[in-house]
């Protein structure tokens, strides 16, 4: 099959590559992604990595079984690691368990049969540390997990080239024209580059970029700060990953996982914007003290903490997030052939395959509708009435 269709994507990080990786397994495309510094380099590399299906409504869940079967084939055929340790989401009232049990009862639909409602009860006779003080209990995913986002990020990079793509780093996009024939034309720092279709996947920069195109979309950029804590002593069970955080319900949650028999990873999640818009061009360096002292005041609520506590090492990335907190993957009626992926917040690992296979329809066959219950297109009232 001849390479009919020349793709330009923007950005190099999961979304990016993704895509690219979606288009030229299915042929047909000459690919190339322009990356403004290397694979994964922004908040790609910064990410929890979370993969997990414990959501609450059929789209969400939907698209989040794509994203674990996606990274199940990928680490099985390239021997990258995904950590299926699972995801524990706590309850705060008896109502959140039962949007716990509308959850399991979606997640059948999608043949995701290991979910479990648990008690306090069950939940501390499996992990005696875990602190359900104003708890009632959790949603259990044991297939759920996490993988290192920047080493999927740097093989799925090599898989492109394998395939017949091409990724250039060191790219700023300045300037786009539209030709009367249809073509993108890119100014860039490296040259012109000629497109049919360009995918906008620049994460935190993708606002930015869109402007480039004419497009004024909503994206507000939250930092998001992490942390690893060292403990001189051992655990004999490994922690899964335990999120205090319900979505939609308006409040962050801190959230923690074993990394190994001593260390743990800690973080304070939420899907929605509560704080102020960040440039994408921050610093993106340690974790603030406010931060810090937080993890220090939450953690023991939550999590009989083991003895011999160290502080290890933060770190901060960019949470990408639309007013109505689900991505946008749509092309803008104003500039055809660009298909803009963007906004997908915290869930940006595990959204990705989604993001992509969708974006990769929209320049395939934009008839094709592989997720029928997901809208994410510019257009949708709720992303311009949040």
């Amino acid at each position: 099959m001849a390479n009919d269709r020349r793709v330009v994507i923007i950005g190099a990080g999961i979304a990016g590559v993704a895509t690219a990786l979606d288009l030229l397994e299915r042929g047909g495309s000459d690919v190339v992604v322009l990356e403004r510094y290397g694979p994964g380099f922004g908040s790609s590399s910064k990410s929890a990595g979370v993969i997990e299906t414990q959501y609450l409504d059929r789209s969400a869940v939907e698209v989040r079984n794509y994203g674990l079967r996606y990274f199940e084939r990928f680490a099985e055929k390239h021997e990258v690691a995904l950590v299926q340790s699972g995801y524990l989401r706590l309850a705060q009232e008896s109502a959140d368990m039962e949007s716990f049990r509308k959850s399991i009862n979606l997640q059948q639909e999608f043949d995701i049969t290991d979910p479990e409602l648990l008690d306090v009860e069950e939940i501390q006779r499996r992990w005696p540390r875990i602190r359900m003080d104003g708890r009632v209990g959790g949603l259990f995913g044991p297939s759920d997990g996490y993988v290192d986002s920047y080493e999927f990020t740097l093989c799925a990079a090599s898989q492109i080239v394998r395939l017949g793509g091409r990724v250039i780093n060191g790219v700023d996009v300045l300037e786009a024209t539209h030709a009367s024939d249809g073509t993108w034309n890119l100014k860039t720092n490296q040259g012109i580059y000629e497109a049919d279709f360009i995918v906008n996947a620049a994460g935190p920069w993708a606002k930015n970029v869109a402007k480039i195109f004419g497009a004024d979309l909503p994206q507000n950029n939250q930092l998001r700060p992490k942390i690893k804590i060292e403990h001189r002593e051992k655990l004999d069970t490994l922690l899964p990953f335990v999120m205090d955080y319900v979505p939609g319900s308006g409040r962050d949650g801190i959230y923690f996982r074993s990394e190994t028999p001593n260390e743990l990873f800690v973080g304070i999640h939420t899907d929605e914007s509560i704080q102020e818009e960040r440039d994408p061009d921050i610093r993106l360096g340690e974790a603030s003290q406010e931060f810090v002292d937080r993890v220090k005041e939450l953690l023991p609520t939550r999590l009989e903490t083991p003895k011999g506590l160290r502080l290890g090492r933060t770190w901060t990335g960019l949470y990408a997030i639309s007013p109505d907190n689900k991505p946008i993957v749509d092309v803008h009626p104003d500039a055809p052939g660009v298909v803009h992926s963007m906004g997908a917040g915290g869930s940006g690992i595990q959204l990705a395959p989604a993001m992509a296979r969708i974006a990769a329809d929209l320049i395939l066959d934009s008839s094709t509708n592989s997720f029928p219950n997901t809208d994410w297109s510019i257009n949708r009232s709720s992303l311009h009435t949040s």
